[in-house]
């Protein structure tokens, strides 16, 4: 069997854990001693294979609004990276900021907007992000919607730190700067797993619109409706990996 493919999963994207054969469980705080505070995020290490692949699922995360440092939140890349994982895919809930994009899509990230996100490196780590998503992914990730006929689109992910909501106002300013969905993790992960040299895979799903108001309660309502679509999605991409 190759090296495992690591997923670390968001609001919403934990359907897949049912599927998993062989399953084993960690909690973060016996990992990491730590363990996460967000609703939605059970803050589990589960081991197993899906689709004859080896799966490291982290489901959950640390986030920067819990007052954790930029390096700290990436503690879970670098345990991945520990454990041989060569391909990560990283997903999250976002909201839309592009007006094309609807409550529920699916967002397959093809760059990052990073200046509002405090680097996880330190010192002279001059990480090239020219292209942080792997395009081989990407292609991948692209036919399994359409074997399955999900609809998607493809976005710029821009980080806000949270945990408030963005302004209307920021919200128009981070359209202006190329945004299309905006959400508060992902990118520090993304610079961590590309200085690592993993492959990744960014993806999003859309839980709110950037100018209609909502809550945390909304977020995860959203999620709960695309769970089985999501499921379906990861058993096609991951048998393709």
């Amino acid at each position: 069997m190759n090296s495992p493919v690591g997923l670390i999963l968001g609001s919403g994207w934990g359907k897949i854990i049912e599927d998993v054969k062989n399953k084993k469980e960690k909690g973060f705080e016996e990992v990491f001693g730590k363990k996460t505070t967000v609703p939605g995020h059970s803050g589990k290490i589960i081991t197993g294979t899906l689709q004859g692949k080896k799966l490291i699922i982290l489901s959950g995360r640390f986030h920067t609004y819990e007052g954790y440092s930029a390096s700290e939140v990436t503690k879970t890349v670098k345990f991945l990276h520990k454990e041989s994982v060569k391909k990560v895919i990283i997903t999250s809930a976002a909201g839309a900021l592009n007006p094309k994009y609807k409550v529920g899509d699916l967002i397959i990230l093809k760059d990052l907007i990073t200046i509002f996100c405090q680097s996880p490196l330190t010192g002279p780590q001059f990480q090239n992000l020219s292209q942080p998503f792997s395009p081989k992914l990407i292609k991948l990730a692209q036919k399994s919607t359409t074997e399955i006929k999900l609809p998607l689109q493809k976005g710029v992910y821009v980080y806000m730190k949270g945990p408030h909501f963005e302004t209307f106002a920021d919200k128009i300013a981070l359209r202006l700067l190329g945004a299309d969905v905006v959400g508060m993790s992902t990118v520090p992960e993304v610079i961590m797993a590309n200085h690592l040299g993993m492959q990744v895979l960014g993806l999003s799903l859309v839980t709110n619109l950037a100018f209609v108001k909502h809550d945390h309660k909304a977020v995860l309502a959203v999620v709960k409706n695309q769970e089985e679509k999501l499921r379906n999605f990861f058993l096609t991409l991951i048998k393709s990996l």
